[in-house]
């Protein structure tokens, strides 16, 4: 069991269920009883159904670990070369059962996509759920050796989680309120902006992520003709790249936090639990030359990926409190 877990990176696929439910209950269910409720005069709450956001998490969680089978089966030769004790295909799992791993967990996904295309009347969902399972495949066959698009793909993939949240919310709560909110003069636009900030977190953040684990695996993606970042223009401009992306995002949650939020307990979570740990890793990213320094600097960056999304709690907390 614990190859399985291994091959389909439960850590990762557990950021997609906590990401989605504290969008939900972090920030959007206190905005709607907090803000909403107090300027229309009235109870607001939550209409997307629990029946079918636990479909979509599980959806995303799908067509995730499906992914990474598949990525793992196209990539055995070259994670030989990058991490030969880690390889689990052709090793400890069949190379013919997770290809069959892969098409079930997309086939149970797909499934339960057209049954929410169903329930809430609207094909074009089922279409985008299809054609984001080809995008996983054409990442782990095609993209991912191009010069900087597998890591603009798998980043927008990573960005979609926090915006389906705001979609598939925002459908009913608009049905539902539509008509009080015109009257009243406002919109849930604030909702989508603060879920948007997120997902454009998670974009750059993964981006950044994706750009040291090429560094990583500059070994085995030379060997094998893949034009990364760090193949193309070199380990010494990609880290450059790197600082300046992490820069970056220290610029916009400075940005961020001035233009729009300006409470203490924000801005010390912001600037402890975020801004410093991607200074930090600004630091180790100049100094490393190993590939165990660079997957180091990766897991650095997951945490920090975390505690940007645990952010939803310090604002759960603070609507609350009126802080």
């Amino acid at each position: 069991m614990l190859k399985y877990l291994k091959l389909i990176r439960l850590p990762n696929l557990l950021m997609v269920p906590i990401t989605m439910y504290l969008l939900r209950y972090g920030i959007i269910e206190p905005a709607l009883h907090f803000g909403y409720a107090l300027n229309l005069g009235e109870s607001v709450t939550l209409q997307f159904p629990n029946n079918l956001f636990l479909i979509l998490v599980i959806i995303n969680v799908l067509l995730g670990a499906a992914g990474y089978v598949i990525n793992d089966y196209f990539d055995r030769k070259i994670d030989f070369i990058n991490r030969p004790n880690k390889v689990i295909i052709g090793n400890t799992v069949h190379r013919r059962f997770a290809i069959i791993l892969h098409f079930t967990l997309t086939g149970i996904a797909l499934f339960l996509a057209i049954y929410l295309s169903w329930v809430l009347k609207n094909p074009i969902i089922a279409a985008v759920y299809f054609i984001l399972a080809g995008i996983f495949w054409l990442y782990s066959t095609t993209y991912k050796k191009q010069f900087l698009i597998g890591n603009l793909v798998v980043s927008f993939l990573t960005a979609l989680v926090p915006l389906q949240v705001a979609y598939f919310e925002l459908i009913y709560l608009n049905a539902e309120y539509g008509a009080l909110l015109l009257n009243s003069g406002i919109s849930f636009k604030i909702i989508f902006y603060w879920l948007a900030a997120f997902a454009l977190f998670a974009f750059l953040t993964n981006l950044l992520r994706e750009i040291i684990k090429d560094i990583e695996d500059f070994e085995g993606d030379s060997s094998y003709g893949c034009n990364t970042i760090p193949v193309v223009i070199g380990v010494k401009a990609t880290k450059i790249v790197s600082i300046v992306l992490t820069l970056s995002i220290i610029w916009l949650l400075g940005f961020l936090y001035f233009k729009f939020l300006n409470d203490p307990l924000s801005k010390w979570y912001l600037l402890l639990a975020v801004a410093l740990p991607l200074l930090v890793s600004t630091l180790l990213i100049t100094k490393a030359k190993t590939a165990k320094q660079y997957h180091a600097i990766s897991w650095l960056i997951k945490l920090i990926m975390l505690t940007g999304v645990l952010y939803a709690l310090v604002a759960k907390y603070i609507m609350e409190n009126n802080f």
